[in-house]
């Protein structure tokens, strides 16, 4: 009977220590919750106010320096098989129209003979970068009177570029030329695992729990670190490049049947046989599967080629190595880039159709 009581003890007391630390925990948790944010807000207001009695630094216009730095938490709309369709938003720097076409800049274009459907994922939408300095507002102040429309998504794949058309034209929109810039898209998401837009999330507006932050920090963070990239094995490598091709092979064949003129453009990415010596961007940046995502995005490259599609735009080692042009590892690319690859379409446009865009 002695030995029945002192286990029943033992184990109040374990229960009693587990319910005590637990509430510590829980007290700390909800103290760091309710300070955390106004620490952050108190340093905010203190660099602010610190930063108004130093010298602005010195940002070269267009480099990878010039950019959005405080990200705002954009929304997307539900759309069936459409990624990244962007709702209506306002701001100094981002404009998106109720219909999701982000703007070109302050002063729409008034003297318009032809229009120009620009599709495609974030690189192409202009992530990171103001309205005036994406590749859309570049290509219409290379075109005479053209207005570039850019419908573009944030990682919307090659079937999401084709949908987001078809639900355009339902709208009686009838372009003069169509740019479906998202030919090394479905490359690059076929081997993420973790690449799907989520509705009114944003990754620069993670949750300030304390225990959930040490979690993403030291737990998550590492699981992440070795899933996210599913192309090691050559089979996946081979299921990647086929999965690509068979989304051109769509697109091109809608395209086709719309009976408007088109093309398919190839962005160019950190993993096109770019040499690790060029700085084109920080090599540190892009991770730890360089060289395996150079060889998958090499073997999508050659497939792509075999197609011979007349229609194609291949960008894919346009940038010259001399100087910095993308902005991260997503091929996210900086103003200057982005009116390098403008020109080089614009001067096809022209070539292919000068009684529409001469």
């Amino acid at each position: 009977m002695k030995n029945k009581n002192e286990a029943k003890t033992k184990i109040y007391v374990v229960c009693t220590r587990f319910f005590q630390i637990f509430i510590v925990l829980c007290l700390v948790g909800g103290f760091a919750d309710i300070t955390i944010p106004i620490i952050e807000y108190s340093m905010s207001a203190i660099e602010k106010k610190v930063s108004e009695t130093q010298r602005p630094s010195v940002v070269e216009p267009g480099s990878v320096n010039d950019i959005v730095e405080k990200w705002p938490a954009l929304s997307v709309s539900r759309m069936p098989g459409i990624e990244g369709a962007l709702k209506e938003y306002h701001s100094a720097k981002i404009n998106i129209s109720a219909d999701g076409m982000r703007s070109n800049g302050p002063l729409p274009r008034q003297d318009v003979k032809s229009t120009v459907l620009l599709l495609g994922s974030s690189p192409a939408w202009g992530y990171r970068i103001a309205d005036h300095q994406t590749l859309s507002a570049h290509l219409e102040r290379n075109l005479i009177n053209t207005r570039v429309e850019n419908y573009a998504g944030l990682a919307q794949n090659l079937r999401g570029n084709v949908l987001r058309w078809y639900s355009l034209s339902q709208n009686e929109k009838k372009p003069d030329l169509v740019i479906i810039s998202g030919a090394s898209t479905d490359i690059g998401l076929n081997c993420s695992a973790f690449y799907n837009i989520q509705n009114n999330r944003n990754n620069n507006h993670d949750s300030k729990n304390l225990y959930y932050n040490l979690y993403r920090k030291f737990w998550k963070g590492d699981i992440e670190k070795h899933e996210d990239f599913i192309c090691d094995s050559e089979l996946n490598q081979n299921l990647a490049v086929q999965q690509s091709i068979l989304a051109v092979k769509n697109a091109v064949s809608f395209a086709r049947q719309q009976g408007i003129p088109f093309y398919l453009v190839y962005l160019p990415t950190p993993y096109d046989g770019y040499d690790p010596n060029d700085p084109i961007m920080d090599i540190r940046n892009i991770h730890s599967h360089l060289s395996t995502k150079q060889h998958v995005f090499k073997l999508y490259h050659e497939a792509l080629k075999e197609m011979e599609v007349p229609e194609l735009i291949d960008l894919s080692q346009f940038l010259p190595a001399d100087g910095t042009y993308f902005l991260d590892k997503g091929s996210h690319l900086s103003e200057n880039g982005n009116k390098l690859i403008a020109a080089k379409i614009s001067d096809r446009i022209r070539q292919d159709f000068p009684s529409i865009f001469d």
